[in-house]
């Protein structure tokens, strides 16, 4: 049995046999870690944080803890609940944004903490099941059936050697990206899965991955795979009695997708491929006309009326609602969507007769399943066209070439802070939220948007500074001349263009610059390509974000230009990256539906939208964006901030406040004499 576990100020407790270390011991000037590792230095903020999850622990509360870049807030959240764990043989999940955050956690700092603490800790990375490769759906189809061009039969060929070497069956671990359309062909599908009921059970490596995730102390999930888990249950991660939340300024965005519901052309298209695929294979093993045959036959008339009522439908939709490339809130009376129900209701049918009528042990089962999918998405689109319950905003988005594009419809909550309260903070305890950025104003600490979003109440709370020389490392340029993005948007790009390419020229290249859309993205990116095509330019959406990251870090003489994904959670320590151009402050779009029904809401109960919404989520937005700049004590660089609003306007100087004090110069001429100063000392 564990024994008594407490954490007093410093002192040891016992688990059995076993002394371990409090905190206090770990992190302390002298500690063990410190004595363990020849680069570590004490950090006080990092043992401030680590005392506050201690005391989280210890009184089973949710703590709120906002760290600052080079805090070291994994390892301060990460050894309380180690020993925590280990001692009471308890289960902690940490869930992440990014994937290369939840790869740091599982490949560097638990193996690394294991060994310092010398404890029996066993750990897991928790995959979507939709990761792992399905042996059952690998051996289901003559591989020839397929595909018939060569690009996707390579893809075939690649994965099926891979399949007989692989450890971990994860797509992660293949030496290259497969198509999508391919890895559909291959992945796990959970209701799919026969169980022990497959042959293939005791070699499955999703169901090895859960008996591993079933004796771990500590899971290290995603913040998609951890809702859906709160959503679905035990089949997604096992039970857990604690949650560590890193990266937790992303939360109400991530619980906003999973807790509403949507109907999109591409899942009806998936569908569809997937029906298809089975009627291809009822026939291959129905070879004489029997009832199964009739079966496949009635299945096969409906998949036709209902492909053609998708296009008609996604068709009149784009066209009565006037939709381009984004979003906006449609009406009940905008657009039917009868015929399609009446569609998939028709193939539902035909897919439970089929399912009856066949006597192969696999076409009953996929059968049902997709009659489940069908009955699925009539479930979603009767709510988001018909029934449209009050709290829900319901919205159109469509993007791409073609007729329709890709279409959704979506039922977004409006408030989420009473589905985070009944589906975490009532339920699981301690809970730990962390993030470089959770205050909503320049006061240290101020948690109160954070809060309230959430629906958090009587939480502890801590915030500490980064222990980077801001003052010393870091210069702000902020530019004069530059016409306002909203009142003078067209001149506004061409200052973009002019202003980007100067800041080029006196530093050769190491630059990040972040918009707020595409649109201008693309519009400024080829404005300086065309002008100036000698600067290496690297666009978001040109290739995998990682990829570009790399060739980013490789190339001294580049701009990579990204939108809201290279705000957040990107890290390009030291050189590689000196610069970070803001191109207009990030307030969301005011007319992005879920934006405007929020702003709407406040506005409707007396509020003020844009100082009680958009204001707050723009300066967490801002320091993020700061945030990239500066990865360690070494690094400099300069932070650029081309809108004039943050000049011209009052609420400018809230941005400023909220960033760490530093030398502010409006001369092109100081960016250049600054990494002069920098070389010199150097």
């Amino acid at each position: 049995m564990p024994g008594a576990f407490s954490f007093l100020g410093g002192t040891q407790y016992t688990t059995g046999d076993k002394t371990m270390l409090t905190a206090k011991e770990c992190f302390c000037e002298n500690g063990i870690i410190s004595g363990k590792l020849e680069f570590y230095e004490f950090r006080s903020e990092q043992l401030q944080m680590a005392l506050s999850v201690e005391d989280a622990i210890r009184d089973n509360k949710v703590l709120i803890a906002e760290a600052g870049p080079g805090v070291g807030k994994s390892l301060a959240y990460l050894v309380p609940f180690i020993n925590w764990a280990v001692a009471e043989e308890r289960k902690v999940v940490v869930s992440t944004y990014t994937k290369a955050l939840q790869n740091q956690l599982f490949v560097k700092d638990l193996p690394l903490l294991k060994d310092v603490l010398g404890v029996d800790l066993r750990f897991s990375l928790c995959m979507g099941s939709g990761n792992y490769i399905c042996l059952k759906k690998a051996g289901l189809f003559p591989k020839d059936d397929l595909f018939d061009q060569k690009f996707y039969s390579a893809q075939v060929e690649k994965i099926t050697r891979w399949i007989k070497t692989t450890e971990t069956g994860l797509v992660t671990d293949m030496d290259f990206i497969p198509d999508g359309k391919v890895w559909e062909k291959f992945r796990r599908e959970s209701d799919l899965c026969y169980g022990k009921r497959c042959r293939h059970y005791e070699d499955c490596f999703f169901m090895s991955a859960k008996r591993q995730q079933a004796e771990s102390h500590l899971l290290v999930a995603n913040h998609a795979l951890l809702f859906t888990a709160l959503k679905e249950g035990t089949k997604v991660l096992p039970d857990f009695n604690a949650l560590v939340v890193d990266e937790a300024h992303t939360l109400e965005d991530v619980a906003t997708g999973h807790f509403g519901l949507e109907f999109t052309s591409a899942g009806l298209g998936n569908f569809m491929g997937k029906v298809e695929d089975l009627i291809k294979l009822s026939f291959l093993k129905h070879s004489a006309p029997d009832k199964a045959g009739e079966a496949e036959n009635l299945v096969k008339d409906n998949m036709v009326k209902l492909r053609s009522a998708a296009e008609i439908f996604f068709h009149k939709a784009s066209s009565v609602l006037a939709m381009g490339d984004g979003s906006r809130e449609f009406r009940p009376k905008d657009i039917s969507c009868e015929e399609i129900l009446d569609s998939l209701r028709n193939t539902r049918d035909s897919l439970l007769v089929l399912g009856d009528q066949s006597e192969d042990p696999d076409i009953p089962e996929m059968a049902n399943v997709y009659a489940e999918r069908a009955d699925k998405m009539m479930r979603s689109a009767t709510v988001i066209f018909r029934d449209r319950p009050e709290g829900y905003v319901f919205w159109a988005d469509r993007r791409g070439p073609g007729p329709a594009g890709a279409m959704s419809f979506n039922a977004s909550p409006i408030d989420v802070s009473r589905h985070m309260k009944e589906s975490i903070f009532e339920k699981i305890s301690p809970v730990v939220l962390t993030s470089a950025t959770l205050s909503s104003s320049s006061r240290k600490g101020d948690f109160t948007f954070f809060k309230e979003r959430l629906g958090i109440y009587d939480p502890l709370e801590i915030a500490v500074d980064s222990p980077y020389n801001y003052k010393e490392n870091v210069l702000f340029y902020l530019p004069d001349g530059i016409s306002d993005p909203v009142a003078e948007k067209g001149s506004f790009k061409s200052d973009l263009a002019a202003h980007i390419t100067a800041v080029y020229d006196a530093m050769g290249g190491r630059i990040f610059a972040l918009f707020t859309s595409y649109d201008m993205l693309n519009a400024v990116a080829s404005a300086i390509s065309s002008d100036r095509p000698d600067i290496y330019i690297m666009k978001q959406g040109d290739m995998p974000r990682y990829v570009l990251l790399d060739v980013f870090k490789k190339n001294n003489n580049g701009i990579l230009f990204g939108t809201t994904t290279f705000w957040q959670g990107v890290d390009v320590p030291g050189s590689s990256l000196e610069c970070v151009i803001v191109t207009r402050l990030p307030f969301g779009v005011p007319t992005d539906p879920v934006n405007s029904a929020r702003m709407r809401a406040i506005r409707e109960s007396g509020g003020n939208p844009f100082v009680e919404y958009q204001m707050p989520q723009a300066l967490i937005m801002f320091k993020q964006g700061f945030g990239r700049l500066i990865r360690g004590h070494s690094d400099r660089g300069v932070f650029a901030v081309l809108d004039p609003r943050i000049r011209t306007r009052e609420y400018g100087k809230r941005f400023l406040s909220y960033l760490p004090k530093c030398d502010t110069t409006k001369e092109i001429k100081d960016v250049r004499d600054f990494f002069s100063k920098h070389t010199e000392i150097d």
